[in-house]
């Protein structure tokens, strides 16, 4: 299976192209050819995919070497500020999404936040990176405490007690930042596909040219691969498409 946060780069890349596509080199205005409220959102909408971008490399960089870091030695600094980084990658990368997906006039984006709020890794943020002594949880009324417990903190475990160890409990961050990128890979499908529609419609041959992007990645999203050989004209593409095995031919 691919990597969640491999296929949210290739994504969050094309949604780029998407955009770059439409503005460069054109004599009217990115307002007037992205089809936006106001003449400042494209530099909201530069932003949002540069952090989109910068969250990836950071979360990539933990995906590849956990809280304990790259480093040859035991320091359990380092694993604080790795945590706290981590949870604030995957925040402000949800944050930046939920943007694109509202300045390109996506329906319901309400629905949008209300997903990325079940989210585990944007809990684990409130209570361990923003909110530690006065988290208030949904319908609650009064506010918690909590931090990591050090012992706790290794890998990609972290443990999580409440108040003075009222509660204590094991988050798998590895899982929870995985399942965040599928979350923000689910949303930018949404805003890539509405964005063909706005942008594109006039304009058939790239029209079809980014649908077909957009058919590639959902492909590699579903754990298959596209494998291009040769160049120029002789390029072509091997599309390897995994399926679970029968069982019907197992033998007992």
């Amino acid at each position: 299976m691919n990597e969640p946060i491999e296929v949210l780069e290739s994504y969050a890349s094309a949604f780029r192209e998407v955009i770059n596509e439409r503005v460069w080199q054109r004599s009217e205005s990115p307002k007037t050819l992205l089809r936006l409220n106001d003449e400042v959102d494209w530099s909201f909408i530069c932003v949002a995919m540069d952090v989109v971008g910068d969250a990836s490399l950071a979360i990539g960089h933990f995906l590849r070497f956990s809280l304990d870091g790259p480093t040859r030695y035991d320091e359990v600094g380092e694993r604080y500020l790795r945590l706290y980084g981590i949870l604030s990658a995957a925040y402000v990368q949800q944050e930046a999404v939920l943007k694109l997906y509202k300045l390109m006039n996506c329906p319901n984006p309400k629905a949008v936040q209300a997903a990325f709020s079940a989210l585990e890794i944007r809990t684990v943020r409130h209570q361990l990176a923003s909110h530690s002594l006065d988290f208030l949880p949904a319908r609650g009324l009064r506010t918690q405490a909590f931090v990591p417990v050090r012992i706790g903190l290794s890998g990609y475990t972290c443990v999580i007690t409440e108040n003075r160890g009222d509660r204590s409990r094991t988050v798998d961050l590895k899982e929870a930042i995985n399942r965040h990128c599928l979350a923000l890979i689910s949303v930018i499908d949404r805003i890539y596909e509405k964005s063909l529609k706005t942008l594109y419609r006039d304009q058939q041959k790239k029209l079809a040219e980014f649908q077909k992007r957009l058919a590639d990645l959902r492909f590699i999203l579903d754990g298959n691969r596209i494998v291009h050989v040769g160049t120029g004209k002789a390029k072509t593409e091997l599309r390897v498409a995994f399926v679970p095995p029968d069982s019907s031919n197992n033998r007992n």
